[in-house]
């Protein structure tokens, strides 16, 4: 693909232009083509209401008492010219577009206007939605009457053209309006700065971003729209690239509307693909940490030559590296598969869903989108999310165990660890990617179990982290945890992370009977924040209770988790300090057995 590129720029008038007569848009020679991966033609009410308010003013000043002055509108980027004498539009379709509807609407209620007599529309075509825009672009031309319009219309290009004759309407005072004048103004007095660029898309772009100082109008996802379409079409004209790109974006808004929700977007689709991509190819671990879009922007301009990024252009020179539709429609449809499932608790256990909410909570809940390159590399498998129950079970241990000993996320999990997983689970074998988490959590195994035993034996407060994922895992240990029930599953869900909990003080840290509560702190020690004095409660049941002894035992009983309906029910009978110890080691003991169990 070639890499040189040009820049021209000039001022610009719709029709006259006192500077040089070449730099004019409508100059009977040039059409103008809204390329395919452009937007629809959207302008709201608010920006043409200010447009046509400028026009006017810049004709004959607020007091209509001035002479006409010279207006700016703006800038417009251009393609180089092509043979059969068409541009591309890059930047100023809207702009543009409602200069045509505003001419159209002058010369249907001026017929006699001799500075528009000869003007015709077909100086300007889009190519925007397989053809649809253009109807309707045609449909505004061939339109007689901005009166008589059909109130249920969707022609955004009509409805304009109305709001736009109203106006007018508004701004002429019949006695004094002159329309020759007015359209000789339009046509000479409204000042462009045009730049045409000779250069792929990618490059267009970024020459656009430099020189654009209010930005993009693009967003992150159409971008790379544009770029997978210039990446697919780099051998010739493949409109259907585009359509087969534009394709996986309406899957995903139709998918969404059928969830009534935005369960995601094109960014975090790409995010699944960007970890794909590095662990497919081997790319440097660095880019894990890459936002979606840098990592894409910068691949992009790699492959176009445009920015040789270091960390792209080392592993490209030596990868094969891709990029295919086909990957990310899989990716889409498993997202929203797993979606499905995991809404209407169609896979797995209470275990897992109560899991999965705790990897979640833990330091690596970025690393979710584990699941679903898993599901990718085993969507022939007709256990798969049996076996993603399984990776999600050992995963999140490990991931807690390290949420637990360190009050951040370490390097050496979200670093080479990880790292060498995501490779695991795109390249290698369901058995391998288990081996890969069973052996680190073996890793040490006396160290980690005696560290682990001493931090959960002590007072847990000291982290609202560490004490939400201690007394969450506790209670949902105590639950029928191997039940494949739906309505198991969402009421484990619901009761134990859906709805508001607190960590409730079995034994009050301040006593309600105020000349005990000195006694008290001294005797239990750290005991009156360890697991042994706390357990998960519902709010409402806790703000009941409200630190009344007396009450305590009714809240639990009517408390819908096990831990405390159950369990705890049978412990708070004559509660003190020594049953706290006993309960703190059975807690303990579960909890250790349950993180570091071998396999």
């Amino acid at each position: 693909m070639s890499t040189s590129f040009s820049i021209n720029a000039g001022t610009f008038t719709l029709k006259y232009n006192k500077q040089t007569t070449k730099n004019v848009i409508l100059n009977d020679n040039t059409n103008y083509l809204i390329p395919i991966y452009q937007r629809p033609y959207s302008w709201t009410e608010t920006q043409i209401r200010k447009f046509i308010n400028d026009i006017f003013v810049s004709f004959w000043g607020y007091e209509q008492e001035k002479d006409a002055e010279p207006m700016f509108i703006g800038t417009m980027q251009l393609s180089e010219l092509k043979k059969d004498n068409s541009q591309h539009i890059i930047d100023g379709q809207q702009r543009i577009t409602t200069f045509l509807i505003l001419i159209k609407v002058l010369k249907t209620r001026f017929p006699n206007s001799q500075e528009l007599k000869n003007i015709s529309f077909n100086w300007l075509s889009t190519e925007v939605n397989n053809g649809e825009q253009q109807l309707n672009l045609q449909e505004l031309i061939s339109q007689t009457d901005f009166g008589i319009i059909d109130d249920n219309s969707l022609n955004k290009y009509i409805l304009n053209g109305q709001l736009i004759s109203n106006l007018v309407e508004n701004h002429i005072e019949k006695d004094i309006f002159n329309i020759d004048k007015f359209v000789n103004h339009l046509f000479s007095n409204v000042y462009f700065v045009v730049i045409e660029t000779k250069a792929s898309l990618s490059k267009t772009l970024q020459i656009f971003d430099a020189i654009n100082t209010t930005g993009l109008d693009l967003n992150a996802g159409d971008i790379f729209k544009i770029r997978m379409y210039e990446y697919l079409n780099k051998n010739g004209e493949n409109k259907q690239a585009f359509n087969d790109i534009s394709a996986l974006y309406e899957k995903i808004d139709f998918k969404n509307k059928s969830f009534k929700s935005e369960i995601a977007n094109i960014q975090s689709i790409l995010n699944i693909y960007q970890f794909y991509l590095i662990g497919k190819y081997n790319l440097p671990n660095v880019l894990y940490s890459y936002g979606t879009t840098t990592f894409f922007d910068r691949l992009f301009e790699t492959i176009f030559n445009i920015n040789k990024w270091e960390h792209f252009s080392n592993a490209l020179k030596h990868n094969n590296l891709e990029l295919n539709l086909s990957e990310i429609d899989t990716i889409i449809d498993l997202r929203y598969e797993w979606e499905e499932k995991w809404r209407n608790n169609s896979y797995s256990n209470v275990e897992n869903g109560g899991l999965l909410h705790l990897w979640w909570w833990s330091r690596y809940g970025r690393y979710w989108v584990l699941s679903f390159l898993l599901l990718n590399n085993l969507k022939d498998d007709t256990d798969k999310y049996k076996k993603l129950a399984v990776f999600t079970k050992q995963l999140t241990k490990l991931y807690l165990i390290f949420s637990i000993l360190y009050q951040k996320s370490i390097n050496e999990i979200k670093g080479s660890f990880n790292n060498h997983l995501i490779k695991l689970i795109v390249n290698n074998s369901y058995e391998e990617v288990l081996k890969h988490i069973n052996d680190k959590i073996q890793q040490h195994y006396d160290w980690k179990k005696e560290k682990l035993t001493h931090i959960i034996s002590g007072n847990i407060l000291y982290s609202a982290k560490v004490k939400n994922i201690l007394c969450r895992l506790s209670a949902l240990l105590e639950e029928n945890i191997n039940s494949t029930i739906p309505t198991d599953i969402k009421s484990l869900k619901e009761n134990l992370f859906w709805k508001p909990l607190d960590i409730e003080h079995i034994q009050s840290f301040n006593d309600e009977d105020l000349s005990k509560r000195d006694i008290i702190k001294e005797k239990w020690g750290e005991n009156l924040n360890s697991l042994g004095n706390l357990v998960a409660l519902e709010q409402g049941i806790n703000r009941s209770i409200n630190n009344n002894e007396s009450k305590k035992m009714n809240g639990y009983e009517n408390s819908k988790l096990k831990i405390v309906n159950s369990k705890l029910t049978e412990q708070y009978v004559d509660w003190d300090f020594d049953k706290c110890v006993e309960r703190k080691k059975y807690e303990v003991e579960k909890l250790i057995n349950y993180l570091m169990e071998k396999q």
